[in-house]
């Protein structure tokens, strides 16, 4: 059997304790269903395929997680219910209770640790974009999970940028709009086009946003 739990990838599962009551056979399933789902996408994956990728019995899959659809939610409920919250959590921390003497301050720092976040845990990532784009039910329980703390700090940020005359007098909302529609470029081409996640390609997202968004 393949021993996948070394991937760096699936760190993001061992620190929130995923795999704790899980036997090794479960845990390499789970594993390779993260690998071929962020590959092929779960539409067109078998059950068989993830079996064997893993080195199990098919069998063994149905007795822990039923079908296909339990598997996937057994990748999907963890990063809804706590590796999300966690995540965001240290990027409140970390991120958004800082004051930025600069626009572009502000934007390399919060930029470089989301795609830092993303690199380390694409693929699981990459499941969850997917689903979120296809579930309504997913959809809802993200709005959910997105604190009453992320709100404020991130209102607070973009007040005192504004306070500072550093930023566009537009509505919040708007301003996070052309942040995503900005960001979001780089984000999905490396999560389905595989493109890298370079340092040129970071900084000149950067440098659109602060040209874009400059009082």
């Amino acid at each position: 059997m393949v021993n996948y739990l070394e991937d760096v990838e699936l760190q993001i599962f061992k620190e929130t304790h995923v795999f704790e009551n899980m036997t090794t056979k479960q845990m390499h399933i789970l594993v390779a269903a993260i690998d071929i789902f962020a590959d092929k996408g779960y539409a067109n994956t078998s059950t068989k395929e993830i079996a064997t990728q893993a080195g199990v019995a098919e069998g063994n899959i149905f007795s822990k997680f039923k079908n296909k659809r339990g598997l996937l939610n057994a990748i999907i409920a963890p990063i809804i219910d706590s590796i999300f919250p966690t995540s965001m959590n240290d990027f409140i921390k970390t991120r958004l209770t800082k004051e930025y003497s600069t626009l572009h301050d502000f934007f390399d720092s919060i930029i470089k640790d989301r795609v830092a976040f993303l690199a380390s845990n694409s693929k699981i990532i990459k499941i969850f974009v997917s689903e979120m784009l296809y579930d309504q039910t997913v959809r809802q329980q993200i709005i959910e999970k997105f604190s009453g703390a992320y709100w404020s700090n991130i209102n607070q940020e973009l007040n005192q940028l504004k306070a500072k005359h550093l930023i566009v007098e537009l509505d919040n909302i708007e301003i996070l709009k052309i942040m995503w529609s900005i960001t979001g470029g780089i984000i999905i081409g490396h999560l389905y086009f595989g493109q890298s996640l370079s340092t040129d390609k970071i900084d000149h997202a950067i440098a659109a946003l602060v040209k874009a968004l400059s009082r």
